[in-house]
């Protein structure tokens, strides 16, 4: 009705009234009432305002303002460079409050400062909220965001006296949390058990990345405080801070984690990661990125739960020689790279289905031989060894991705062919940006044709094929055994390399040859 009202005015009575309020200039706001009638306001239902740019400013406000049927405000991004009054920055949220605003974020770089607008109070529609390069000042006593229920802080500093814990308080219903590169401060208390001054009773995902915390009990404070938490993210790559140097309570939120990120964390020892995942009694999804100085020599990962674990320990190599021991007797997915351990242990795990596997380790007998189930397998291992022991058979495995860059892979190649008896698919190309510079170990026919090439082989796909008398005696033998191949891909950048293809015996009728 109000709208209405102000709409039925004179234009220049409205232009006398907008200019009373912020970011006002005459000759746009002229403008844009004059043709209000001949061109609609086309009001965005995400809409992102940045003060170097009036027009846009005005056309959101005033568009709000006098238009009758302004839709809901799906989110609204302050980009602010200069400084503006607490008073200005109300209006603009208000505004945005009046048409339901759900998302809400502010940009103020470098570092502005800002104090939660007081509409935010009454506001049932905000479900999420992000402060980025922000200078928070205090939160007000009573303060709170009951509907808000995503909360993510980039580069957040606080007044003294003030912490990202009081910030947290007013937020009774948030489900999930980001701080990144913020401070997180806690109350002067160095037991861990003593009583917390808030609970986030409903948080189910936290994600923690270089993030500062006062005192030795702070992380598990912050935890224990999260009864419910389903995914824990935590990257520490810019940050050298120890997060965990002691014992998790009995009854921490890790009871009901589901999802795991270790990324780039420094530990006090090997003992802390074991306590840490024996806390984790749910776990089904393990991340771990491993860093130069995380403290820890042997990386026990002993899970009944974990379905997934994805492991990269490739960035610099330590004299001692790190590794790895994983007992995960319900894994279904791996994916580890690891061109720095000299020790890798599998236990027995007849779930997996799919692994990818980029290692250097030697120990044969502990390795990809304990994967005896799997359906897919991507494998590079520059090795000396075969990666499993003799004997072993894949009798599930249907689909093979092999990395042409070791000096053996061709024999490796040999010996799958032997050893896979239901293969469908291979794909054979160079997962390493530099080869490894060893002699070339030649292909070596089998003096049988496997089982996989006479019944099951149906698709070949090599990429980066260059026609060297290796690769040429590894394509000849597919093609002049392999009954059943249906599709034969090759990428080659040499024309003369497909007529050499070509040219080669294929036993299959049915195959056709693809060259790109």
């Amino acid at each position: 009705m109000v709208k209405e009202r102000l709409n039925e005015l004179p234009d220049e009575l409205i232009v006398t009234i907008l200019s009373k309020l912020p970011t006002f200039k005459e000759s746009v706001a002229t403008r844009l009432i004059s043709r209000r009638y001949e061109d609609p306001w086309n009001l965005a239902q995400d809409v992102t305002l940045k003060d170097n740019d009036e027009e846009s400013f005005m056309t959101f406000l005033y568009g709000s303002l006098l238009s009758n049927d302004a839709p809901a405000l799906e989110r609204l991004r302050l980009k602010l460079t200069r400084k503006h009054s607490a008073s200005d920055i109300e209006f603009w949220v208000q505004t945005a409050v009046n048409r339901n605003v759900r998302k809400l974020r502010f940009d103020l770089l470098p570092c502005g400062t800002l104090e939660l607008p007081s509409c935010l109070r009454t506001c049932t529609t905000l479900k999420s909220l992000i402060l980025r390069g922000v200078l928070m000042e205090s939160v007000p006593s009573g303060f709170r965001l009951p509907s808000l229920r995503s909360l993510h802080l980039f580069s957040v500093n606080f007044s003294i006296g003030d912490s990202v814990a009081n910030l947290l308080k007013i937020c009774p219903h948030l489900e999930y949390l980001v701080l990144n590169d913020t401070r997180y401060d806690v109350d002067h208390v160095d037991d861990e058990f003593a009583p917390l001054r808030f609970c986030l009773s409903s948080l189910k995902s936290l994600h923690l990345c270089s993030v500062i915390f006062s005192g030795n009990n702070s992380v598990t404070r912050l935890l224990r405080s999260c009864p419910v938490l389903e995914t824990l993210v935590i990257n520490q790559t810019k940050c050298a801070y120890k997060m965990f140097e002691v014992v998790f309570p009995p009854r921490s939120c890790l009871s009901s984690l589901k999802t795991l990120h270790l990324l780039s964390v420094n530990f006090s020892s090997d003992e802390s990661v074991v306590k840490l995942l024996e806390n984790c009694k749910a776990l089904e999804n393990l991340v771990i990125t491993r860093t130069r100085d995380d403290n820890v020599w042997l990386f026990n990962i002993t899970v009944p739960t974990l379905k997934s674990l994805s492991i990269s320990n490739a960035k610099v190599k330590r004299a001692d020689a790190p590794g790895f021991v994983i007992n995960a007797p319900s894994l279904e997915r791996l994916n580890i790279k690891d061109t720095v351990s000299n020790f890798l242990m599998f236990g027995y795990m007849p779930e997996v289905t799919t692994a990818n596997i980029e290692a250097v380790c030697d120990q044969s007998e502990n390795f990809v031989g304990s994967l005896t189930f799997m359906q897919h397998l991507s494998l590079c291992s520059p090795t000396t060894k075969t990666p499993y022991t003799s004997g072993t058979v894949f009798f599930f495995l249907e689909h093979l991705e092999l990395c042409t860059c070791s000096a053996r892979w061709a024999k490796l190649l040999g010996s799958i062919l032997n050893d896979a008896p239901r293969l469908q698919s291979i794909k054979l190309k160079s997962k390493c940006s530099a080869p490894f510079k060893r002699p070339m170990e030649l292909w070596t026919e089998p003096t049988v044709a496997p089982e996989c090439l006479l019944k099951h082989l149906e698709i070949l796909e090599w990429r980066e094929y260059d026609g060297t008398e290796q690769e040429r005696k590894v394509a000849a033998y597919i093609l002049g055994n392999a009954t059943c191949l249906k599709m034969a891909t090759f990428s080659t950048r040499c024309g003369d390399k497909c007529t050499e293809l070509k040219k080669m015996s294929r036993v299959s009728e049915l195959c056709q040859l693809v060259f790109e």
